[in-house]
């Protein structure tokens, strides 16, 4: 994998981004403390001078000149390296008391520079409370400033690592991070490639992790399968469609040569005028199923959806198909509980019942009870359509609503074959599970509504 794809990545993008953020984060976090550790460290050492001072101002108020340089003696005692330094002047400027070397020039607060190493010319700084007692006597108390710069040195010191740590794991950590990922896309970029190049059988590897990764594979794979089964389908409508249409258009076509070739009185010729309309009829009600179907199955009906009163729709198809059921020798009967509703189109949900009660009726012989039921079961909305025909063996239940299949016996029938797949189009589009079922005699098609929108 190349250097340039990883550092052109989006997720390495993104890490540097968040990688500046902290950084300048912990950049602002380290100012913020010097800054408040300075004060902090500066108003405590003030605050030791002045209390020092206080108590030797009490000493020299109850004792005197003597009280006050044998307190200065046994704090210098006491105290070792770093602590405070005294100076003791008297009224005429000498030093009474104190090892503070540097004198300072003015009453009140100021720092002092000193040389710490003569051989090296290493300076430090003071900082000197510089107070004035009765009959002339001045006191100064100081103490070094180098502790508050080591424990400065100290912080910025800190933070610096600090610093360098994030922005040298935060950098090993996007690449790291692009690494990985810039393998997962580009598996998926390869699949991609072997896909449009025509091997419709590959699919996205999944490490089953469950990641985000997984679940982007998973629904690739099944948008490919759907594909796959998409393009199946084609093939298998395309030859369907050049199968069961070759024969209409070879009869439409030897009839108009006939009517060419021969010479045929009025009558004959209106009569192979009607047979070729007929023939081409029923090629155009072909395409036009076919068309209607993909119209469905693309969802765009989906945005007419309404509640519908699906207990009426179920009464009104059984109504229309009465009489035609009776005038073919069949019973047709119905057990609807009322007022049961729905999400969806109406015109299509008509359809489809539509559909189903007159393949019943069509398919049929004499004598055939057929009985259409709705009912509410739990959650679910069932509806079953019951005949006592010869039924369909098992093995070709599951292809009736495949496009232009029809049954061996059912091929004298006037009709495409497009009847079931319209349903099957309009069941999928509404969600409704599709059972065929065996009805000892006879065949029940039974349909699980779910009802939501």
């Amino acid at each position: 994998m190349r250097k340039a794809k990883i550092f052109q990545s989006t997720v390495f993008r993104l890490a540097v981004v968040y990688v500046l953020l902290f950084a300048a984060s912990v950049a602002a976090l380290g100012s913020l403390t010097y800054l408040a550790t300075s004060i902090a460290l500066s108003h405590r050492l003030d605050a030791q001078i002045e209390t020092t001072m206080t108590k030797l101002k009490g000493a020299f108020r109850s004792g005197g000149l003597p009280r006050l340089t044998a307190a200065v003696d046994a704090r210098e005692k006491s105290h070792h390296s770093g602590s405070l330094s005294y100076l003791v002047l008297g009224a005429n400027g000498q030093r009474l008391a104190g090892h503070l070397a540097a004198i300072p020039v003015r009453v009140g607060w100021s720092k002092i520079n000193y040389i710490e190493d003569e051989n090296d010319d290493d300076t430090g700084q003071l900082r000197v409370l510089f107070a004035p007692f009765a009959d002339g006597v001045r006191v100064a108390v100081a103490s070094d400033l180098e502790q508050v710069e080591e424990t400065q040195q100290a912080i910025f010191n800190g933070f610096l690592s600090a610093f360098g740590a994030v922005v040298g794991l935060g950098i090993v950590g996007g690449i790291a991070l692009s690494v990985a990922l810039l393998k997962r896309v580009e598996t998926i970029r390869q699949t991609a490639e072997a896909i449009i190049a025509g091997d419709l059988s590959q699919r996205v590897p999944m490490r089953g992790n469950g990641d985000d990764f997984d679940r982007l594979s998973q629904t690739l794979n099944h948008m490919l399968d759907r594909i796959s089964e998409l393009m199946e389908s084609l093939r298998q409508v395309s030859a369907d469609i050049a199968h069961d249409l070759k024969t209409p258009l070879a009869r439409l076509r030897q009839r108009l040569e006939a009517a060419q070739m021969f010479a045929q009185s009025s009558e004959a010729n209106n009569a192979t005028l009607e047979a070729a309309i007929a023939h081409v009829d029923e090629i155009l009600a072909t395409f036009g199923a076919l068309l209607r179907i993909a119209q469905i199955e693309a969802g765009t009906r989906r945005a007419g959806f309404r509640d519908v009163d699906l207990s009426n729709v179920f009464a009104t198809v059984v109504e229309a198909f009465a009489p035609s059921a009776e005038d073919a020798g069949k019973s047709l009967t119905t057990d609807i509980i009322p007022d049961i509703r729905i999400w969806g189109d109406r015109e299509l949900l008509t359809q489809m019942i539509a559909n189903l009660v007159e393949n019943a009726i069509r398919h049929t012989p004499v004598g055939t009870r057929i009985a259409v039921f709705l009912r509410s079961e739990g959650d679910d909305i069932i509806g079953r359509i019951v005949d006592s025909g010869p039924g369909v063996p098992e093995e070709e239940r599951q292809r009736l609503f495949q496009r232009l299949y029809r049954l061996e016996r059912s091929r004298s029938t006037p009709g495409t074959g497009l009847g079931l797949s319209l349903v099957k189009a309009v069941a999928d589009l509404h969600a409704i599970a599709l059972d065929v079922r065996d009805a000892r005699p006879g065949l029940e098609i039974c349909m699980r509504f779910r009802n939501y929108e």
